[in-house]
């Protein structure tokens, strides 16, 4: 385990460069080079000035993951297709997940799920509580008590 390392400029750097490049994921980046994420915390807690950059480096890292996930949404990759063992031609492949993804992150208020809750009563009939109504739920909290049990005897 590495202990707390010494704070230089250059380690500095090489931290923020790999938080970057590893798309704003702090650990990976620590790992890279060689910094416990605990010192890094402890950098940010005691440095208002480096905390900005780490948050700055870690926008910069998710926009690069973003220009990747466009990059693979809208212009594809090219797969290899194989015949018999061999390499034969390439095929280019598109990410309509990705591409959803991006439109929802985009236009919110266009592609975002709706979801309508509603509560009625019997039948689609308005709900109607009056005072002292009390609802219970059993433990496993599926099913709401109907009321007292019909008399089966």
């Amino acid at each position: 385990m590495r202990g707390r390392s010494q704070r230089t400029p250059q380690k500095r750097a090489a931290l923020l460069d790999a938080v970057v490049e590893f798309g704003g994921n702090v650990k990976r980046a620590c790992e890279s080079a060689d910094i416990a994420r605990t010192t890094v915390y402890g950098w940010s807690k005691d440095d208002p000035q480096f905390k900005a950059d780490l948050e700055e480096a870690i926008q910069r890292g998710a926009d690069l993951l973003e220009d990747e996930a466009r990059r693979r949404a809208h212009d594809g990759v090219d797969e290899p297709v194989f015949y018999q063992g061999e390499q034969c031609g390439v095929i280019r492949k598109y990410s309509d997940t990705l591409l959803i993804f991006l439109l929802k992150g985009a236009k919110p208020e266009r592609y975002r799920e709706r979801y309508g809750h509603e509560i009625a009563g019997p039948n689609g009939q308005p709900l109607s509580i009056g005072v002292g109504v009390v609802l219970e739920l059993p433990a496993n909290g599926r099913d709401a008590n109907p009321g007292p049990k019909p008399d089966t005897s």
